[in-house]
């Protein structure tokens, strides 16, 4: 398949970053190609996931995540932070999951969501009277 310098670049700036938004990949290109649109960083993308040179990422579903990783793999996802994590959960692990889904569990990568380090060192949480979750800083980052 023809690649461009734009496509190259978008490339390499995803396996540096290994999971980002196109937003991400857009503000870490902005120096060097400060011409590249964010609308080119999509169209990129999307060639790259339909071409299956990237995978996609766990996402909130508001927005895409691209992964530099293709093959079926786990992930950390920080609820605070939105940091994302590679994890390769061991396949006890899955069967345990599995026996208590039966056969609902499509094995295209499980991901799991807490507070990572950072942000469990970083922030407290403090549950209002309607019952919402709020994380307050504790200290600056």
């Amino acid at each position: 398949m023809a690649t461009t310098i734009q496509s190259d670049a978008v490339l390499t700036s995803l396996r540096t970053l290994r999971h980002a938004t196109n937003l991400e990949l857009h503000r870490s290109l902005a120096t060097s190609m400060p011409r590249l649109s964010l609308t080119s960083v999509h169209r990129i993308t999307s060639r790259l996931i339909e071409r299956g040179e990237v995978g996609m990422g766990p996402s909130d579903g508001r927005t895409v995540v691209v992964d530099a990783r293709t093959d079926v793999h786990d992930h950390f996802v920080c609820t605070t932070c939105g940091g994302v994590i590679d994890l390769n959960l061991p396949d006890g692990v899955i069967s345990v999951i599995q026996d208590q889904l039966g056969q609902n569990l499509v094995r295209d990568g499980i991901t799991i969501r807490g507070h990572c380090e950072t942000c469990r060192l970083s922030y407290s949480s403090v549950v209002t009277d309607d019952g919402h979750v709020t994380p307050i800083q504790l200290k600056e980052s």
